[in-house]
């Protein structure tokens, strides 16, 4: 029927058997790609409702018990009562700056990708501004979740200019806005160095992941804390004066 339809098939013809089992090959090999695409799929559900249910749980129980197990922790520990409140507030320090830098940081991307999208007359530019702030939270990618599928649906549709005024602006604008502000929002609070905090934050998801942008700076500011308790420590042992030899 195709060939009596598009009659240039007809040089397909002798290859026809071959053809069909290409086909067939390819057809098998997408359904053994969907039906493992699927499994992982149905995995990673039940993973992360396991994983939501431990967060959960262990929530509850830290805030009945939170503050006997941190008394019990601090005791174990071979340091003045001094330094462990230093850690302590270092800490609480550490983490409330870095999740006030990435809700300030995914506000402000999303409020200038949302402003490209306006400008280009993309239709519902604040519920994209609002999705690109969510997606801003995720490390290597971000906001390009939602700005890169635009900027192709807009070449698609013939807009080139808009296309390409989204693209620079959202690449050299909003994609360098993290970096920017960040290290500031965050080396401010906790008064560490901007370049600290940027390899820190780097470190952190290169070996922990998403929750690396948390965990990074902190290992490095308690790093930072301990380090200085050291050099205390050493200083005040070089002051102490020497002993004097007893006569035997």
């Amino acid at each position: 029927q195709l060939v009596e339809r598009f009659p240039v098939l007809e040089r397909l013809r002798p290859y026809q058997s071959q053809i069909t089992s290409r086909v067939a090959d390819i057809a098998g090999k997408a359904g053994t790609y969907l039906a493992g695409s699927l499994s992982s799929l149905a995995g990673g559900t039940v993973r992360f409702i396991f994983n939501l249910f431990v967060m959960l749980y262990a929530m509850f129980c830290f805030l009945i018990d939170g503050r006997a197990l941190l008394g019990r922790i601090l005791d174990y520990m071979p340091l003045p009562e001094d330094d462990k409140r230093r850690l302590l507030a270092l800490f609480l320090s550490v983490t409330r700056a870095m999740l006030k830098g990435t809700f300030i940081v995914g506000i402000i991307q999303g409020a200038l990708g949302g402003l490209s999208f306006a400008v280009a007359g993309i239709e519902g530019s604040a519920l994209w501004a609002t999705v690109m702030a969510a997606c801003s939270i995720i490390p290597g990618v971000g906001a390009a979740i939602v700005w890169v599928p635009a900027v192709i649906y807009l070449g698609l549709t013939g807009h080139w200019v808009a296309a390409i005024g989204v693209t620079i602006w959202c690449a050299a604008v909003v994609g360098s806005i993290d970096n920017v502000l960040r290290p500031r929002l965050v080396g401010r609070d906790i008064s560490m160095p901007s370049l600290l905090i940027f390899l820190a934050t780097l470190g952190g998801v290169s070996l922990f992941g998403a929750v690396g942008l948390l965990f990074g700076p902190i290992i490095a500011a308690l790093f930072q804390s301990v380090w200085e308790m050291y050099g205390h420590a050493i200083s005040g042992v070089s002051r102490l004066p020497p002993e004097t030899p007893t006569a035997t």
